[in-house]
């Protein structure tokens, strides 16, 4: 079963279950805009909507917030008309986000992304075919911490009727 029609909008949980305040980096709108969220506390929850532009049926951006000091957490999608929905994921120090290779790693990824580094590690996962469907992301620091640490975003991709 194949995806059909275009993107209404993407909705984006972002589900800090960490002791650290993640706070906004940068931001990508390749089709499509949203407001996101300044920060995440520690152990919140913070939601914003991805609205796709209407002339292109299409929702595909990302979003990156520090982690801790110059630890970056990099979440992509790609919410198309008629195609597979896709993510990626990345854990970095970069200073500067290339969103050209982000752009290019998230047209040839598939519905599930891993990225390990610095002592991170985080997963994200979309359902391929659904016109709404959930976006995880979790990550885990590497080293077995006093209490479990994640992020967990949800993506929720809606589309035309």
């Amino acid at each position: 079963m194949s995806k059909v029609g275009p993107a209404v909008s993407t909705e984006v949980y972002l589900n800090n279950q960490t002791d650290q305040n993640f706070s906004t980096y940068d931001k990508k709108d390749w089709y499509g805009s949203g407001n996101q969220p300044l920060n995440v506390p520690a152990l919140q929850t913070r939601y914003f909507q991805h609205l796709a532009d209407s002339n292109v049926g299409s929702s595909e951006g990302g979003t990156v917030f520090v982690v801790k000091q110059d630890i970056k957490l990099v979440v992509v999608w790609r919410n198309m008309r008629d195609e597979s929905n896709k993510v990626y994921i990345d854990i970095t120090t970069d200073t500067n986000i290339n969103w050209n290779f982000y752009k290019t790693k998230l047209t040839t990824s598939s519905s599930h992304a891993e990225a390990t580094n610095l002592g991170y590690k985080a997963t994200v996962d979309i359902d391929p075919n659904s016109v709404t469907p959930n976006l995880t992301a979790k990550q885990l620091t590497a080293v077995i911490p006093p209490v479990i640490r994640y992020l967990e975003v949800c993506i929720l991709p809606v589309l035309y009727t």
